[in-house]
């Protein structure tokens, strides 16, 4: 899985690592708004770091339970995953607490992966504590934009990319730091009629 993956390495055993889904994210958020102060001239809107930490919180179990079931016959248990942090503060090392063989299809595993992510994550993302206000709309956009990006890495790594990006629902308010613009796929970009 770790060969597969651009940013995060897998391990199974051994101890756990500092942070899980539930952990208290207000240093970690607090460390990503003092980091963007640094990288932008004191300007740190306390937004992106909400939204950047929220995001990255639902990518280590996402990305593990779509690159497991794309990489092995079989579905990453997520309760019980823990996650070091790199110096940037992106989640950088993952523990697995196990798989458990799953010989269907490669679309019929990455479905099932797909249920087992949303019942870890929905209470983490409804229970996501921010200083700024993140309705229940972008928290739920959110959830699906996280494994919508992990399914596409990892079918695309199994050699079955599907063509084109993937649409945002979410935005990650990039755009409010200076000098910086939305993402390709932002939401902000779409235009209604």
């Amino acid at each position: 899985m770790s060969a597969r993956h651009a940013w995060l390495r897998f391990t199974d055993g051994g101890p756990a690592l500092p942070h899980d889904v539930g952990t208290d994210v207000d240093p970690w958020r607090e460390g990503v708004r003092r980091m963007h102060a640094r990288w932008y001239d004191g300007v740190a809107p306390p937004s992106v770091a909400a939204v950047f930490v929220l995001q990255w919180l639902l990518q280590v179990p996402a990305h593990t339970a779509a690159h497991a079931a794309a990489a092995v016959p079989a579905r990453a248990v997520l309760p019980g995953l823990t996650f070091s942090l790199g110096p940037a503060l992106v989640p950088d090392v993952v523990r697995m607490t196990g798989l458990v063989p799953d010989a269907r299809d490669l679309p019929a595993r990455l479905d099932a992966a797909e249920a087992d992510y949303r019942a870890v994550v929905a209470p983490v993302a409804e229970g996501y504590r921010s200083p700024v206000r993140l309705g229940p709309h972008v928290r739920a956009a959110l959830v699906d934009d996280m494994w919508a990006a992990a399914r596409r890495e990892a079918e695309s790594a199994a050699g079955m990319l599907r063509p084109g990006g993937v649409p945002r629902a979410s935005c990650c308010l990039i755009y409010a730091l200076p000098g910086c613009v939305e993402c390709a796929g932002c939401p902000r970009l779409r235009r209604t009629p």
